[in-house]
């Protein structure tokens, strides 16, 4: 196998099967990869005062995971496969190859960015928990 083989299949992503109701990823883990789903359904829900809330379902080639990746923070929220689900995984160095070669003012809307969809996803977090809270009362 030539060099050119070697890098090329550097880049391939690795694919990782999840059975049926599998812990992905936890909230507060540390980032070490991205995932994209190629065939099953991925759910993501925080945990607001003991209680899982759902931030939202991750479809057939959605991605989830990669904020962790770009500003180096722990999980936001906790993903669990739904059903049987396979996912390219996209690691850190790849994420960060792409973010070394992306124009500076770029980097910084992309970390601003960030920023605003984990405060969103709190937000959200707590408003559905009020909700539900409501309901029951």
């Amino acid at each position: 196998m030539s060099s050119v083989d070697d890098n090329r299949k550097a880049f391939l992503p690795e694919r990782r099967s999840f059975q049926a109701n599998t812990t992905i990823f936890k909230e507060g883990d540390q980032a070490d990869c991205a995932y994209i789903v190629e065939a099953g359904e991925v759910q993501i829900f925080k945990m607001v005062s003991g209680r899982r809330i759902l931030l939202g379902d991750i479809l057939p080639w959605g991605i989830f995971g990669e904020l962790g990746l770009i500003d180096s923070s722990p999980r936001m929220a906790t993903a669990v496969s739904r059903k049987d689900t396979v996912c390219m995984v996209i690691s850190k160095a790849s994420i960060g190859q792409m973010m070394d070669g992306a124009p500076q003012g770029l980097n910084t809307l992309i970390h601003s960015l960030v920023q605003v969809i984990r405060t969103a996803g709190q937000d959200l977090a707590e408003a559905r928990y009020q909700l539900t809270e409501r309901e029951r009362h």
